[in-house]
């Protein structure tokens, strides 16, 4: 499964120093990025000084992610938002086809209207989890990290937790 990374989740890994531990469990998933989202995280980000933004190019040069220029003029009207049209075509279309990777509450809402596949960040790391590549304390020490800049709500962080808890109880059951 390839992955399109939306601007907020490029923007997320950075600023939590996330993006090594990132790809170091996606070592062979295709991911993908447009034009409009480097411009977004990196070229905008350059030009109104901040220091994320140099480390986001860094990341994309040493990780070699394509940056696809994509014609997003057909369907811009659908997403209002360049970068979230992007992940939307390239979740579609055959080259690419994944799932696009967003914690933006607006384009999750479009993605699922227009069945767009697509996952927040907090859940690729869940899955992570359950794969146990992730410690149940790492997975929660992500969860805050990523409260901490808003990425998420205190009630996802609940909701993870009573979901484990569930699982947990439902493993002793069947003992």
């Amino acid at each position: 499964m390839n992955f399109i990374l939306d601007a907020n989740t490029i923007i997320y890994l950075i600023k939590l120093n996330l993006q090594d531990n990132f790809m170091e469990y996606h070592r062979k998933t295709q991911i993908f990025i447009d034009t409009s989202v480097y411009s977004e995280v990196v070229e905008n980000g350059i030009k109104n000084n901040y220091p994320d933004a140099i480390t986001a190019k860094k990341f994309l040069q040493n990780y070699k992610i394509p940056i696809i220029s994509i014609d997003v003029s057909e369907l811009i009207y659908k997403f209002r938002d360049a970068g979230e049209t992007s992940c939307a075509i390239l979740a579609l279309n055959k080259k690419t086809e994944g799932v696009c990777i967003s914690s933006d509450k607006k384009a999750i809402k479009k993605f699922a209207t227009y069945n767009i596949p697509y996952t927040q960040l907090d859940t690729v790391y869940y899955n992570l989890f359950l794969k146990a590549k992730l410690k149940e304390e790492e997975f929660f020490n992500i969860l805050y990290k990523l409260e901490k800049i808003f990425a998420i709500n205190p009630e996802r962080i609940i909701f993870y937790y009573d979901l484990i808890n569930k699982k947990r109880n439902e493993e002793k059951e069947k003992k």
